[in-house]
């Protein structure tokens, strides 16, 4: 399972909840929302919010979008790219 990673320094004061960055981590790996949701034991609604949350957090239009600003910025940090 990918483990919360956090920048040493929070790009341009940019805050993402663990949350937001367990799901980014997921969707990262190719899980879609409800498949994150079954991991988390969230509605796929619920994965999809944290999604879009982290999306507008990082002024970004789409969920690859946000995975490759956070995957650049560290927030996502080295990914276990085994399938779960």
């Amino acid at each position: 399972m990918p483990h919360a990673a956090h920048p040493a320094t929070p790009f341009q004061g940019t805050h993402l909840t663990p949350r937001e960055v367990e799901c980014l981590q997921w969707a990262a790996i190719g899980k879609t929302s409800a498949e994150i949701g079954a991991i988390l034991g969230l509605a796929e609604r619920t994965a999809n919010f944290h999604i879009k949350n982290a999306c507008t957090k990082l002024d970004v239009c789409n969920r690859q979008a946000a995975i490759t600003f956070a995957l650049r910025a560290g927030y996502l940090g080295a990914l276990d790219l085994v399938a779960a």
